[in-house]
Formats: structure tokens, C-alpha cells, sequence
């Protein structure tokens, strides 16, 4: 993880002055942020660029850390997050605005897996050769502690939490530092057992299936009437005081085309 960062830190050093001269330009919005949403706004911006004018610059690979540390500094223009700013954050010179969720989703390599009780999530975690039903070895592939994913699962699913501990502990489960890391080893992995969006998948068209959950197979429409319990939200963030681009953006996240464009990549829209 070391050498990756240190990698991405060249990279940002080297294209951080480029979008600098670019950002001069009003009609472009830098954008960045976590990667359970990134690929979506990629496919959004062509549609958002059509409707204002205004272009979006995609920065692929800062995440969330990385993004709300180059929009203090002043080097992008929005982050897409995937939690809600820190209250200290909060009382500062962002602001934060919930534009859409997406299913929170167990993901597999396997052709035909069988659904999972949410009780049993938490064992599957913590056994040591756990199977599917049709006796396939389940690969477990595991997040960093600071993954949003996780955190999620583990304030819906409290014994989910000391079985994620027990499984960080063993040298044999990967541990994916992005979201886009993770779904490439669920997909290379034969049997894989991960966490993901929904949104993501769909956007990515990464070639993996959803686990259903207490019978209820995810989706919009179960998310939508509350069938399927589990999922993610999204917001755009942006400063105060240099938002009119990203004001733009949001109001566009909100219109008729822009709620469609959401739905195309997985993703709810949501307004205020």
C-alpha cells in the first residue's frame, strides 16, 4: 500500500499543475472522490457538459482521502463522497449535499451462489475454510479499516465487526485498499465472498453476481421499496465560497436528465 500511495503521489504531483492551468478555465469542473461512484460520473459528465457547457474533469485514483485533501488545498473543485462530512469539516468551508444511494451489495465470482441469511454473515467471516452451498471454497476478500463499505455492514451487523478482526489477522485473505482493487480481485479470485455498491458494478459492467440477502436479491427496485435494507449514499461536496460549477453540477444530479443518467449506472437519485 506504501508503494502504491507513494506512486499516486508522484502522479498527483505531476497532473495537479496541468489541472491547475486547466481549472482556470470557468467552464471546467475538477472533480474526484471515491471510486464506488467515480465511473458513474464519468458517464454523467458527457450529459452534464451537453445540458451547461461546462466540462467535468474526472480525477481518477485520489478516493475520498486523497480528494477532500486536494479540495482544501484548493486543486479540485467537488469530491464525491461516500459519507457525510465530519461535523468539524461541517462547521468549516465545505459544504455537503446527498445526491444519490445504490444498494450495498455482497459480490462473488461465482456462477450461481447461494443467497445468505444476514445472521450468518458475521460466520462466514470468521470461518477458516468457509463454502457455498454447492460446496465451493468461499474466498473471502476483505477492505482497509478506513473503508466506508465495512463500516457500514458493521453498524448494521454488530458480530460482523469482531469477525472482520478475527479475519485481518490471517495472512491468506487479500485486503483490497480501493474500490476498484476490489473488484478486480472478486473477479479474478474463483469463489470470491466481497463487499461492494451496486453502482458501481453496473457502471464498471464488472463480471461478478449479487448474493442475495434473507431472500431479497438486490436492486433499485428492492432498495427503492425497502425490501432490500442494505446501502450507500453519495454526496457532493464543494466549498462555500467556490461552488458555482459544483452548484451547477448538483442542480443538474437533481433535474430530469440528470436522474436518469444516475439510474443508468445503479445509483437512486436523491434531492433536498
Amino acid at each position: 500500500m506504501r508503494a502504491s500511495f507513494s506512486k499516486l503521489a508522484i502522479a498527483v504531483g505531476i497532473a495537479f499543475p496541468l489541472m491547475a492551468v486547466n481549472g482556470a478555465n470557468a467552464e471546467t469542473l475538477r472533480l474526484a472522490g471515491t471510486g464506488g461512484i467515480i465511473e458513474a460520473m464519468r458517464q454523467v459528465a458527457p450529459q452534464f457538459k451537453a445540458a451547461t457547457g461546462i466540462e467535468v474533469q474526472v480525477i481518477v485514483g485520489l478516493g475520498t482521502s486523497g480528494a477532500m485533501r486536494a479540495i482544501v488545498d484548493g486543486k479540485i473543485d467537488a469530491v464525491v463522497a461516500g459519507l457525510p462530512l465530519s461535523p468539524e469539516l461541517a462547521e468549516g468551508l465545505l459544504v455537503s449535499h446527498r445526491f444519490a444511494r445504490t444498494p450495498l451489495v455482497l459480490i462473488t465470482s461465482h456462477p450461481k451462489p447461494n443467497g445468505i441469511k444476514a445472521g450468518d454473515i458475521a460466520a462466514l467471516v470468521a470461518a477458516e475454510n468457509p463454502k457455498w452451498a454447492d460446496g465451493t471454497p468461499l474466498k473471502l476478500i476483505l477492505r482497509t479499516k478506513v473503508d466506508a463499505d465495512t463500516a457500514i455492514i458493521e453498524r448494521a451487523l454488530p458480530a460482523v465487526k469482531d469477525a472482520v478482526v478475527r479475519a485481518r489477522q490471517r495472512p491468506d485473505i487479500p485486503v483490497a485498499a480501493t474500490d476498484q482493487d476490489n473488484v478486480e480481485l472478486a473477479q479474478r479470485v474463483p469463489g470470491s465472498f466481497g463487499l461492494a455498491g451496486y453502482g458501481q458494478i453496473i457502471a464498471e459492467k464488472c463480471n461478478l453476481r449479487f448474493v442475495a440477502i434473507d431472500g431479497v436479491e438486490p436492486s433499485l427496485k428492492t432498495l427503492a421499496d425497502g425490501t432490500y435494507r442494505h446501502e450507500k449514499n453519495f454526496y457532493l461536496v464543494f466549498p462555500r465560497e467556490r461552488n458555482a460549477g459544483a452548484e451547477k453540477f448538483l442542480t443538474f444530479l437533481r433535474s430530469d436528465a440528470g436522474r436518469q443518467a444516475l439510474l443508468a449506472t445503479g445509483n437512486l437519485p436523491v434531492g433536498e
